[in-house]
């Protein structure tokens, strides 16, 4: 069981390190003054950052990020009102998402994330807490992030998937904000038809010349 833990341990660090960015977020080019959509400005894919309020007088704003000059800040929280990011995963699979959040005083501060294959329908993977952490422009938070989660496999070489980070609560008082900042979505490459075979036979080659 021990020997089986360690492998598999190992086969999660070697699928981290040979992610692909499929989308990134750093609001430093797509400066968010409004809703959206706001483009990816890093990642093989590309793809949209959005915000939704039920309120129409919601604000967008761009304060500082988590050690960087911008992030994607609104005000008039409502439950169920959401940042929502999509991207291709097309030829990826281990799909994951990393993000860093912050609130003000006032501000919601529990969340859940969601995530859909279609923009209709949406699959809740877990709810969390956001602490109200002051951000610098100069000084990064790693309390501030969250992340990385795995998406389910269905997320797996998609035309689009949506993920959300939808309230679950309002603020306590309508000037309230909450900001995101640093969004990834990662994933690794599809192994061609017949490579797994090829790495099979390849470690059992392996295995016979350590045993001769």
């Amino acid at each position: 069981m021990k020997n089986l833990i360690a492998l598999l341990a190992a086969a999660g660090i070697a699928s981290a390190a040979n992610a692909d960015v499929l989308a990134n977020w750093t609001f430093e080019v797509s400066v968010p003054l409004d809703a959206g959509p706001h483009a990816a400005e890093g990642g093989i894919n590309g793809g949209d950052a959005t915000g939704f309020h039920a309120d129409s007088a919601a604000v967008y704003s761009n304060p500082v990020g988590n050690g960087s000059l911008e992030s994607f800040s609104s005000n008039t929280w409502q439950a169920n009102d959401y940042y929502q990011f999509t991207t291709s995963t097309v030829g990826y699979q281990d799909i994951t998402f990393q993000w860093s959040q912050t609130r003000s005083s006032t501000g919601p501060g529990d969340f859940r994330v969601q995530y859909s294959t279609d923009g209709l329908s949406f699959t809740d993977l877990l709810n969390y807490t956001i602490d109200a952490i002051t951000w610098s422009s100069v000084s990064f938070n790693p309390d501030s992030v969250f992340g990385p989660i795995a998406l389910p496999s269905d997320a797996d070489d998609q035309a689009t998937i949506y993920v959300r980070l939808t309230s679950n609560v309002a603020g306590s008082s309508t000037a309230g904000t909450n900001r995101v900042d640093d969004i990834f979505i990662n994933g690794t490459l599809i192994p061609a038809p017949g490579a797994l075979a090829l790495v099979g036979l390849s470690g059992l080659v392996a295995a016979r010349r350590r045993r001769n």
